[in-house]
């Protein structure tokens, strides 16, 4: 009876250690980045980046875009940007009936979708500012 009380306390410290020793890994490290997008050198209204690892291995971060700015915490590393964006182009009166006078964007997805062409930045540390401009087939 002894000897599986004696088993059991020693199980249980190393099972408390083991707890101990896997809270401390907190996963890859996260910095605070920002910068802005354009398209031919305009800024793109509204949308979404999505930081892809280049080696992928990782997660993938994102951020929203507005007025062409984003501020992401992203791991550190090589990324591939992934944009989605759209210009606003308009407002209409949304919902006439419930909340007269309102007013919503318009939004049209950029033509040709320049963000296909394939940008690279690397991530290194905390605070770090990017310029990404993405280029149409029209200003080439």
């Amino acid at each position: 009876m002894k000897n599986i009380r004696l088993t059991a306390v020693a199980l249980l410290c190393a099972c408390v250690a083991f707890a101990f020793v896997g809270c401390g890994q907190k996963g890859p490290k996260k910095v605070k980045i920002s910068g802005t997008i354009t398209v031919d050198g305009e800024t793109v209204d509204k949308g979404s980046v999505r930081f892809k690892p280049a080696d992928g291995e990782g997660p993938t971060d994102g951020a929203t875009i507005v007025d062409g700015k984003f501020e992401a915490e992203v791991t550190t590393g090589e990324k591939i940007l992934v944009v989605d964006g759209s210009k606003v182009v308009g407002q209409f009166e949304a919902d006439p009936v419930l909340n007269p006078g309102v007013m919503s964007d318009q939004l049209e997805m950029y033509p040709g979708m320049p963000f296909k062409q394939e940008k690279k930045i690397t991530v290194e540390k905390k605070g770090q500012t990017f310029e990404i401009d993405y280029v149409t087939d029209e200003a080439e």
